[in-house]
């Protein structure tokens, strides 16, 4: 709160100093103009005075003071006239006379108008028999500057005040935004994630000035930070239940080892029934081992992307699966059909055959055996955007990968955990063969190449599909690949 009134105070006070500086130097200008115009009307008056006593000289030898009025004829000027003999005669007008002649104090042989005592503008004009003075007094030239100066002090007092009340409703209303983004910064510092400034529309007038485009970034700052929150908790949610998950599939294998050593150390195995115990120690210990296996190549995939990126025909590395596949199964139908033009990509060989693996694997683990597959491969003219795409990204044309099979099927439900760690669509498959991973890995190496994946439920069967760009973009690949 200090520093808005301290920023509101030195607006208000600059606004005040600046106008009170305007006004003062159009008051001082006034002023000086005014009285500089006063001044060249006494002096043209003197002059014009002066023209006429010179015109006149000859009335100026008669006695008294007549001839002397009738040389200048103009009543409020104050006359003196110095003979040659040194007699002053002095007239004046409806002003009080001074009780010094004016013809001492002026400068003798100075033709022009001069200021005299600091009351009287005065002309001294050399006459044939002695020396006139014709002056004017300067105090009505300064009561109309006076005047002036009060009624310009006193419209500019009223100026000031009412332009430093308007400016300081326009400051108000100008720094209300500030004052809401820094409530909403300390609702976000309490807590309250959801809270917005509320900016103008981007391309709104409002959004192009400073406090509008403030506003603008301050939300989307506040929206950002929200969204990476939320993909933090998520991630670290994701992270508990991993752990939990995987330790709920590795105390299986390690409870079994465990009770069997148990038993062989006790003696409680004989000897004729050795060879069985430690077929099954063995065939625990690959199990754990399959599976440990398997969550580090997943977090090598999240952390470490694949870095190899070369061409790769993914018609021949279908075909490649669909062989190892026959040759596990060779009872199960499996067809295969290509209508994309090109089948060639970027990326790395080893990854996507471990996803063709898996896809097959899932079909032979959760389909009776005979149950028919099929496998086609479709052009698509942009791969869907992905959760780590960057907003405005081109699209990219790519390629479909569907694996299709005549199994149950699954529920959307079900369908909508798939990919989904650990998570099994048969709750009583667990503690058997396959620890609920295969279509995580499918996820994330897909991902890892810039593409998408996903299922499409029947009333029978199940499609898995993926969708991978033929190059990646600029803007894709390992060093932009975002962790989950």
């Amino acid at each position: 709160m200090t520093g808005r009134r301290s920023l509101r105070f030195h607006l208000l006070a600059g606004v005040a100093g600046l106008t009170a500086a305007a006004l003062a130097v159009t008051w001082l200008t006034a002023a000086v103009a005014l009285r500089s115009y006063l001044l060249d009307r006494a002096d043209e008056q003197l002059t014009a005075a002066a023209v006429l006593v010179r015109q006149r000289a000859a009335l100026l030898t008669a006695p008294g003071g007549a001839e002397l009025r009738s040389a200048v004829s103009v009543t409020e000027y104050l006359i003196e006239f110095r003979r040659a003999d040194g007699h002053t005669v002095r007239l004046v007008g409806s002003t009080p006379l001074h009780a010094t002649p004016l013809l001492d104090a002026a400068r003798a042989g100075r033709d022009g108008p001069q200021t005299v005592l600091g009351d009287y503008r005065v002309r001294v004009v050399p006459v044939p028999n002695g020396t006139v003075l014709v002056g004017l007094p300067l105090a009505p030239i300064r009561d109309t500057v006076g005047r002036l100066a009060w009624i310009a002090a006193i419209t500019a007092t009223v100026v000031l005040v009412l332009l430093t009340a308007l400016a300081r409703r326009l400051v108000a209303h100008r720094l209300r935004p500030l004052d809401e983004i820094a409530a909403t910064a300390g609702a976000i510092a309490a807590g309250d994630l959801h809270h917005r400034v509320g900016a103008p529309h981007p391309g709104s007038a409002a959004a192009r000035t400073e406090v509008g485009r403030l506003a603008v970034a301050v939300d989307g700052m506040l929206a950002r930070l929200q969204s990476a929150m939320a993909v933090r908790e998520r991630s670290e949610q994701r992270m508990r239940a991993f752990v939990a998950d995987a330790s709920h599939e590795l105390r299986t294998p390690v409870t079994s080892i465990s009770g069997y050593l148990q038993l062989v150390r006790t003696g409680v195995v004989d000897l004729s029934r050795r060879p069985d115990v430690l077929r099954r120690l063995e065939e625990e210990a690959g199990r754990m081992n399959a599976l440990v296996d398997e969550l580090l190549y997943l977090t090598r995939l999240e952390s470490d992307p694949p870095a190899r990126r070369e061409p790769v025909d993914l018609a021949a590395l279908i075909g490649d699966a669909v062989a190892d596949a026959r040759a596990v199964e060779p009872d199960r139908p499996i067809e295969v059909s290509v209508s994309a033009p090109a089948t060639t990509v970027h990326g790395d060989e080893g990854t996507l055959r471990r996803v063709l693996a898996n896809l097959l694997g899932n079909v032979r683990a959760h389909t009776p055996p005979g149950a028919a597959a099929r496998i086609t491969v479709d052009p698509v003219p942009h791969v869907r955007p992905g959760p780590d795409d960057a907003a405005g990204e081109p699209p990219r044309a790519g390629i479909r990968v569907s694996v299709s099979d005549d199994g149950p099927g699954m529920t959307p439900e079900q369908a909508a955990r798939a990919f989904e760690r650990f998570w099994r669509a048969d709750p009583s498959r667990a503690g058997t063969d396959g620890a609920g991973l295969g279509l995580a890995i499918v996820a994330e190496a897909v991902r890892a190449h810039g593409g998408v994946t996903g299922i499409a439920t029947a009333a029978r069967g199940l499609t898995v599909w993926f969708e991978i760009p033929i190059r990646l973009s600029s803007g894709s690949g390992p060093a932009v690949i975002g962790r989950r």
